[in-house]
This record gives C-alpha cells, structure tokens and sequence, in this order.
C-alpha cells in the first residue's frame, strides 16, 4: 500500500494504520485528487478509509469522509454496502463537515425502502437554519430526489420548500429552494 510507512521504532507508531492516519489527517486542497485516484484503484484502501469516518478524531472523520466522498463521486457503486450504515449515522453526526459529506454521498445514491423514512424525518431536521448552507442545501436536495420516487411527499416538501423562501437570507438557498419548487411543481 502507498501510505504505509513502516517504522525502526517500537510503540504506538507500529500500528499498521498510524501512518496512513497521520498523512490523512493533514491531507489539503491540492493533494485530494491524488488521494481519490488512489483510493479509487485499491479496494482494501477504500474500505480502511471509508471507516475512518466513524472514528473520534474529529480532523480523520472528516478528511476520511472528503477522500470517501471524492471516490464515491467519481464511482458511486463503490458506497452501495454502505448507504445504510450512512444514513443511520447521520443523524448521530455533531460536524457541519461531516453531515456535509455524508449528505452528498448520499445524493449519488439508491435509498433503500426501509431506511426512506427514517431519512426524510433526518433531512427535515436538517434544513434547520442553524445547520451550514451546504448541509441544507444537500438535505434539500436529497428530499427532492425522494419525492420525485414516492409522490406522496411531495406536498409537504412544496410547503415546507416555500416557507425556507420566505425566511431565508442566503442567496444559495434561495436559489436552490426555487429550483426545487419549479421541478416540484412540473412533475
């Protein structure tokens, strides 16, 4: 594997996934492409990334997710065995970043008909004005994309979708929420 460093010094460095963390935990901007490519030709990479998004170090989560999120973007099949466990964890997430993430992977993805309402109850709470614009406008988004499958909750989405235009503030949910009336309303 690429990012295992192997280290002359016993202890806690020796743990096979200290250093693959530790590069993780300080990936930027530039080197995310790289990571992806990566991530996205070695399974066994993968799946030791993608479940580092669970873990209580709050910078790894969210770098794993970011990695995941890149990979899963680029091939969305790579999540299927994963889309319940995501939306399950959910609604248990504190970081903006994280939910971000996590609702974007989701936005590539079939929702399984047993985990549906329990999702649209979370993506509800998430429109909250105290959640980050990308986290509401993800959740939006997410919900239209289940509306357009189960018609019957398209009303109340159009309602609730019309009372974030009257309260909000923010150019991007603005625009977001009236194009998600206009398909709302063509279908």
């Amino acid at each position: 594997m690429l990012f295992m460093i192997s280290s002359n010094h016993p202890g806690k460095n020796d743990h096979p996934n200290f250093h693959l963390k530790q590069r993780l935990e300080n990936i930027g901007v530039r080197e995310i492409g790289v990571w992806r490519e990566i991530v996205l030709h070695d399974e066994a990479l993968f799946v030791e990334i993608y479940h580092l998004i669970y873990c209580d170090n709050p910078r790894l989560a969210w770098h794993a997710a970011w990695v995941i999120d890149h990979v899963s973007e680029a091939v969305p099949s790579k999540l299927v065995p994963y889309v319940s466990e995501i939306i399950d964890w959910l609604p248990k997430l504190k970081s903006s970043s994280l939910k971000r993430h996590f609702t974007r992977m989701l936005l590539s993805q079939r929702i399984p008909e047993n985990k549906m309402g329990n999702l649209v109850d979370v993506l509800y709470d998430l429109l909250s004005p105290s959640e980050a614009i990308a986290v509401r406008a993800n959740a939006l988004q997410l919900l239209l994309n289940i509306a357009l499958i189960e018609p019957e909750l398209k009303s109340e989405l159009i309602s609730v979708t019309e009372s974030i235009l009257e309260e909000e503030l923010t150019p991007g949910m603005i625009s977001k929420s009236k194009r998600v009336l206009m398909t709302l309303r063509r279908q």
